[in-house]
């Protein structure tokens, strides 16, 4: 579960927390148990509109942002050990019809079944365990405090070791 605390200045341009609470609609795979993805906020402009919130919590789950905007997610990665073993093309194809993104699946099973590409600049930082980064001509090994500017390329997260591993990444639209 993942704390959201959301701020505002009031009338009197002095700073409150406006909600405050444990988010509860996190996004599962089913193909991959112990996978989720929470949303935790979105725009749909840049720059972005700060005063009208009310959208944000019933906006449907998206893997991309809208036109314009950012997305900022949780994630949570298991070990590919639990599921890999377990996965086809359909299993794959459901999760990303499930985030409106079709067209991010990439197909190549030797890389990874899980490969993408979103024309997005995603901003992610790992915050708990190890993961790899898998590309098209490398395999990148990130840890905890490590930081990925992924610029709209072919790319999937693969967790190889035993434990979960959780990532945060502000997704923006990009040309």
């Amino acid at each position: 579960m993942v704390r959201r605390i959301v701020t505002i200045d009031n009338d009197q341009d002095q700073s409150f927390a406006l909600s405050d609470e444990h988010l509860q609609n996190h996004l599962l795979d089913p193909a991959r148990p112990g996978f989720y993805r929470q949303k935790i906020w979105l725009t749909n402009s840049s720059p972005a509109i700060i005063h009208d919130l009310s959208w944000v919590d019933d906006a449907p789950e998206i893997l991309e942002p809208l036109e314009g905007g950012s997305i900022f997610h949780i994630y949570q990665f298991p070990p590919d050990s639990i599921w890999r073993d377990n996965i086809d093309s359909r299993k794959i194809a459901n999760y990303y019809k499930s985030v409106r993104a079709e067209h991010a699946m990439q197909v190549d099973q030797n890389l990874h079944p899980y490969l993408q590409k979103t024309q997005t600049l995603d901003l992610c930082v790992i915050l708990k365990g190890e993961i790899t980064l898998i590309l098209d001509k490398d395999k990148v090994i990130l840890q905890e405090g490590d930081t990925v500017v992924q610029r709209a390329t072919r790319h999937a997260w693969s967790n190889h070791s035993s434990q979960a591993c959780t990532i945060a990444i502000s997704s923006h639209c990009a040309r």
